[in-house]
Formats: structure tokens, C-alpha cells, sequence
């Protein structure tokens, strides 16, 4: 599950992403977050398929209201689940005409939450997925649905950009950075070269010679660039970290 956080105070966003990673740790089912301190900059990622679900503060600073954001949302996706967080409770009736999941006072405590994460889990099913555009033999355009589940990595090739999932490669006419601006900002997705990105859920180890080993078999093998070798190691190993916190282990 991919919950998107749009907070404007760093004390909110601290304490939000807390208590889910507490509630997924003990229900053993992971999460991976996002964190956007403004309407305008959730709304540049956002797409239909980016998240599970969107924590949005009500009030928000300058720019966008939480209310704002949530109309906009609904322009492009009437059906995800939106929970609203406010210090101020005189605001529920605004938030009903976007039909929010939940609403929750701030100082936002752990049974709250917990209550919402339950019923979020009951609403929650489609995986998250990227859109590519793809010619068939014909020559026509046609839009491919790619869980990022399934997706290894993506490289630019011939004036486009290749895809390598678990079942095969495609091809896409689109730019290599429009479709990596659809996926998830949560660490598990990395750049870990120009024009190349890896998923992190299907590496095993980097080493320090700059090999990527890959967990899949059929993959040719991939090497880091010296410049960002470093950088590599140091976000695989963040990114296992949260794998192994989500799951509740250590």
C-alpha cells in the first residue's frame, strides 16, 4: 500500500508517518510513504494509480487548501480514499462534498488511526500502476497498465524509453522522465545512473565494484556509476531498512 501525506508542518508529517508505520508494523503489512508539504506539490506527482490513499491536512499553509487539493484529486480520481486531518473541527461539513474516508483532530492519536487504517484496509485493492504508451504491430497507440509490482527497471532506449518487468520487456514512445515521474517517491524506485532506473524490492546486493545483482532471473547484469555508487548503496540499504521495519522484524 502507498499512502501519500500532504502536511505542512514538519511536526505533523513527523507524527502521521509515525503512527502508520507503528499500525503497519503491527499488522505485519507494509507501507511505503510519501511526504509533500503543500497541495501544489502532491498535486504535480499525482496521477490516477499513484497511491492508496492521501492523508490531507484541512487547512495546509499558503497556496492550496486541503479542500483545494481534494477537488482536483476528484477531477482525476473520484474513488481514492481521502482522510483529512485538522486542528480546527469547525471544517468536517467542507470535506463532505469530496466524500472523505475519514476525518481526524490533530494532535492525530494512535487509536484514531488505527480505527482509519482499518477501514481503509477494507476499501484498498487495486495495485498501484504506472501508464505507458505502447505501438502495437499495427502501428497504433495504445496505453499498457504496468503494476509497479512487476516492474524491474526502466532505461531510455532509441528515443523512447524500455520497461523490463518480470514477464518481458516493452518499449514506449513516451520520454524516460515522463514515466519516471509516475512513480511512487517512496525509495523503492532508483536512479542509480543517467537514463536508468532500478527497483530496489528485486535487488539483492550492490557491490562495491558497482554491480547491481538482481533477485529475477533472465536480467543482464547492471553496474552503478562511480559518481553515484555511494549514494546507491547508502538508499538500497535505507530502503531495506524500511522493508524490515513495515514487516515488524528486529
Amino acid at each position: 500500500m502507498h499512502i501519500a501525506i500532504v502536511e505542512d508542518l514538519k511536526s505533523d508529517q513527523d507524527n502521521l508517518t509515525r503512527l502508520i508505520r507503528e499500525y503497519s508494523a503491527g499488522t505485519q503489512e507494509a507501507v511505503e510513504l510519501s511526504v509533500y508539504g503543500s497541495g501544489e506539490a502532491f498535486l504535480k506527482d499525482f496521477r490516477r494509480g499513484f497511491c492508496s490513499a492521501v492523508f490531507l491536512d484541512i487547512m495546509l499553509g499558503e497556496g492550496l487548501t486541503g479542500i483545494d487539493t481534494a477537488w482536483e484529486i476528484r477531477a482525476i480520481d473520484e474513488q481514492l480514499p481521502l482522510i483529512f486531518t485538522t486542528s480546527e473541527t469547525g471544517f468536517a461539513l467542507d470535506s463532505y462534498g469530496v466524500h472523505a474516508l475519514d476525518y481526524l483532530v490533530k494532535p492525530v492519536r494512535a487509536d484514531a488511526l488505527g480505527w482509519c487504517m482499518k477501514s481503509l484496509q477494507k476499501v484498498v485493492a487495486a495495485p498501484i500502476c504506472i501508464t505507458i504508451r505502447c505501438l502495437s504491430k499495427d502501428g497504433e497507440a495504445t496505453n499498457r497498465v504496468i503494476p509497479i509490482q512487476n516492474l524491474v527497471r526502466i532505461e531510455s532506449f532509441r528515443n523512447g524509453v524500455l520497461l523490463h518487468t518480470v514477464s518481458g520487456e516493452l518499449h514506449s514512445s513516451q520520454t524516460y522522465s515522463d514515466v519516471v515521474r509516475q512513480l511512487p517517491k517512496t525509495g523503492r524506485f532508483w536512479e542509480y545512473g543517467r537514463g536508468v532506473t532500478v527497483n530496489f524490492s528485486f535487488v539483492d546486493a550492490i557491490l562495491d565494484n558497482g554491480e547491481i545483482r538482481l533477485t529475477v532471473e533472465d536480467q543482464e547484469a547492471l553496474f552503478c556509476s562511480r559518481r553515484k555508487l555511494k549514494d546507491t548503496q547508502a538508499a538500497f540499504t535505507d530502503y531495506q531498512f524500511t522493508v524490515l521495519r513495515n514487516e515488524g522484524v528486529g
